[in-house]
């Protein structure tokens, strides 16, 4: 049986420019936090290679702080780290991967076309290196009978673009027994074509707004059975929020509906909270992001509300919308407290909604 970690595109370096310089320093930190979170799971697993697939570092050449810190959690390694460049990292005269001192155990493939390195007695890895922004690398190779063949390349498997795409079709007809590709940053989930499984793990921490979904590494076990685990990183991670605002009456009701929706993770968690729909009260947002921003390491609201217009706007009509509205109001005059005055105006909505023939408000169990 062989045994890998499969990682990809960390971005080491990586600016986070739209945070607090004290807030991307720890963004920029836990980037680390997540490189030794998969050198020691390989350690304790007694994984026989790590395979990271493209972009560890965010840049070419970056800064050497960045890359001695990087080389050094790499060096406590129990096996080969193998590193096939990406579209961020690739590689140039200037490169860390070539003129900066590797720990012995990294292993760093140069060739723009497939070269091999053996794992084990029973597996070898076939990588090859970005040498600029784009790449196109062919994986027509002479496979090694009797061993497990493993893939390791930087791969777009969403779009044609310019780096190095590749399909199910091409999987099928390679013949690998697993590819471990990166630079998508969201976990491909695990397929298969013909008898090669494949997978890109995504990025292990977020690298913008738009980097959202669960972040982590693979963990997997070729044999007679192939079978591979995602590992959820402790980096840091991005949420989109969204809160429909029809239906609430008071900051009171916003609370009950954001409560529930904050994750565990909350202090390594960048949120960007939505709000839509109809508002009948103005929040105070301001208050609102600050508060948000003691909960989750940064917070933004993005408010794309409307104005609603008066609930009572049909109190002085001579139709059943104006008996309707002016029962109501005697049904609020005479509420206990603001639970039931709250109940009164989302019933008289409905009531209004129903009436017009419009959709129904949107509504809550938990309210």
């Amino acid at each position: 049986m062989l045994s890998i970690l499969h990682l990809a595109d960390l971005h080491l370096g990586a600016a986070y420019s739209f945070l607090s310089p004290e807030k991307a320093e720890k963004v920029k930190e836990s980037q680390f936090d997540v490189l030794q979170q998969a050198i020691d799971y390989a350690n304790n697993q007694s994984v026989n290679a790590i395979l990271i697939a493209g972009d560890l570092f965010d840049q070419p050449v970056p800064q050497s702080e960045i890359v001695n810190h990087a080389f050094s959690i790499l060096s406590k390694a129990n096996c080969c780290v193998l590193i096939s460049p990406g579209n961020h990292d690739y590689l140039c005269a200037q490169s860390p991967y070539l003129t900066a001192k590797r720990p012995d155990c990294v292993y760093v493939f140069s060739s723009p076309t497939l070269t091999s390195f053996p794992i084990s007695d029973i597996g070898v890895v076939w990588g090859a290196a970005f040498c600029d922004q784009s790449a196109s690398i062919p994986l027509d190779v002479n496979l090694v009978p009797d061993k497990y063949n493993l893939l390791l390349v930087h791969s777009d498997l969403k779009t044609k673009s310019g780096y190095n795409p590749l399909s199910s079709a091409d999987f099928k007809a390679s013949g690998f027994d697993y590819a471990a590709l990166g630079h998508n940053h969201a976990y491909s989930g695990m397929h298969r074509a013909g008898k090669t499984v494949y997978a890109c793990p995504g990025s292990p921490c977020s690298t913008g707004a738009d980097d959202t979904g669960k972040k982590g590494f693979l963990f997997g076990q070729l044999g007679e059975e192939t079978k591979f685990r995602f590992i959820p990183g402790v980096g840091m991670e991005f949420h989109k929020l969204k809160i429909d605002f029809t239906s609430l009456m008071s900051d009171r009701m916003l609370q009950q509906v954001l409560t529930p929706m904050i994750p565990k993770n909350h202090t390594r968690v960048c949120a960007a909270l939505e709000l839509t729909g109809e508002r009948c009260y103005d929040p105070n947002l301001s208050a609102l992001e600050s508060v948000l921003n003691q909960i989750f390491l940064n917070a933004v609201i993005i408010d794309n509300t409307s104005e609603r217009k008066s609930i009572w706007r049909y109190s002085k009509d001579d139709d059943l919308r104006g008996h309707v509205s002016r029962r109501y109001h005697e049904l609020l005059d005479n509420a206990k407290d603001e639970n039931e005055k709250n109940t009164i105006m989302l019933s008289l909505r409905y009531a209004l909604a129903a009436l017009n023939g419009e959709s129904l408000p949107a509504f809550d169990d938990n309210e």
